[in-house]
């Protein structure tokens, strides 16, 4: 907490300031370590800022260095309070800032910190937070966060190779949609008012964009909103049952995309069920972690029929066995590891498979997506050029 102060140094001048303390007797103690008389103090107004989810979120990368620098500090010996305060005092990222000082001082009033994490669950995955349990379980804290640097760093790494290589398809749709945009908006208006004084018979492409010009000029605030009432429709779909059961089917149904989506959803599973086997975490919970890490109604349903299947005493492998959504790879594999003593090690075979497989699927994806782009662009022109140029020609012939 932050108080406001007035005191008097030893020559008699009046001092003002802020102070961070527990109750009123730390600032008198502290004040008097600086050789001030406290004279009186109020509590200070916290700036609460708006919470935009955009700006003050906390990235993999911002979490992988807020974790391994916890690692090394521990390591060095320092106690987990003092080096979540210090984390708190040189982080970059506002949220996490704010968040390290917080656990600190949850930290140094005897909360254990997987407890003190739980109640920032936009920063602290339950993934994040089960596997920092473990390590308190077994007293492995340190190595704990070792792991789960490296977690996240793949992670992030994955996630940087997927945006990077939808970054210029994305780029190219976004700039011929300006481009038709501004045909409509400007250059249709100028050559309808030339058509309407010449006459003539427009063919039919011209007369739909044309009738498209015109909408777009004069309810264009009906599109806009259209478009506001499309993402909050499927938002609030989302939130449903079965809205979010058709949403996450369609995403791993679709064609080409579906399959690079079932390999992260594999890619996840295993990394995830890898770390916390590693961790020493029992399979049952180490099943329902991966249920919140895997994003998907689809296979959190399916993970919990497996879930059920291992709490009645069969092995993860029989339970995956013959689910359409785990490949038969999975199950193979799973069960060379249960025989072999090796679970974890057979799940990080799996999990850099699959990552392998999001990274090349990803990378054909994008060698795949520029023809079918240079195809688009070159239907717009086509498009264009009948439309507009040639009734242009066919207006110079009548003249």
């Amino acid at each position: 907490m932050q108080y406001q102060y007035k005191a008097k140094d030893q020559q008699g001048a009046l001092r003002k300031g802020a102070i961070d303390a527990k109750n009123p007797q730390d600032i008198y103690e502290e004040l008097k370590k600086q050789g001030l008389v406290l004279l009186s103090y109020e509590e200070k107004e916290s700036n609460h800022p708006i919470n935009l989810p955009f700006i003050n979120k906390v990235s993999l990368k911002s979490l992988a260095i807020f974790t391994k620098e916890l690692q090394v500090m521990i390591k060095a010996g320092l106690s987990l309070s003092a080096a979540l305060k210090a984390q708190g005092e040189q982080s970059e990222n506002k949220t996490l800032k704010q968040v390290a000082l917080k656990l600190s001082k949850e930290v140094e009033g005897g909360t254990p910190l997987s407890e003190a994490m739980s109640k920032f669950p936009a920063v602290f995955s339950p993934f994040y937070i089960n596997t920092v349990k473990s390590g308190e379980r077994s007293g492995a804290l340190e190595e704990v966060f070792m792991s789960l640097t490296e977690q996240i760093e793949k992670d992030y790494d994955l996630q940087s190779k997927i945006k990077g290589a939808m970054i210029y398809p994305a780029f190219i749709l976004a700039a011929l949609v300006v481009v038709l945009i501004l045909i409509l908006i400007y250059v249709v208006p100028s050559l309808t008012k030339l058509f309407k004084e010449l006459g003539g018979t427009l063919p039919i492409t011209t007369r739909i964009m044309i009738s498209s010009s015109n909408f777009a000029r004069s309810y264009w605030w009906v599109i806009i909103l259209g478009l506001f009432a499309l993402y909050y429709a499927l938002k609030l779909m989302r939130k449903t049952k079965n809205g979010a059961h058709i949403l996450d089917q369609l995403k791993i149904r679709v064609p080409i995309f579906g399959s690079l989506v079932r390999k992260i959803y594999m890619a996840r599973f295993c990394r995830t069920s890898s770390t916390l086997i590693k961790a020493g975490l029992p399979l049952i919970q180490v099943l329902e972690t991966a249920q919140t890490v895997v994003s998907n109604t689809i296979y959190q349903e399916e993970l919990e029929k497996i879930k059920k299947k291992v709490e009645n005493g069969l092995p993860l492998s029989t339970s995956i066995k013959g689910n359409e959504y785990f490949p038969v790879m999975i199950h193979q594999l799973i069960s060379v590891g249960e025989s072999t003593g090796k679970l974890e090690e057979s799940l990080d075979t799996l999990a850099e498979f699959y990552e392998k497989e999001v990274t090349n699927t990803t990378a054909a994806l994008a060698s795949l997506i520029e023809p079918v782009l240079i195809i688009i662009i070159g239907m717009a022109v086509a498009l264009v050029v009948i439309s507009v140029i040639k009734p242009i020609y066919g207006i110079t012939d009548m003249l």
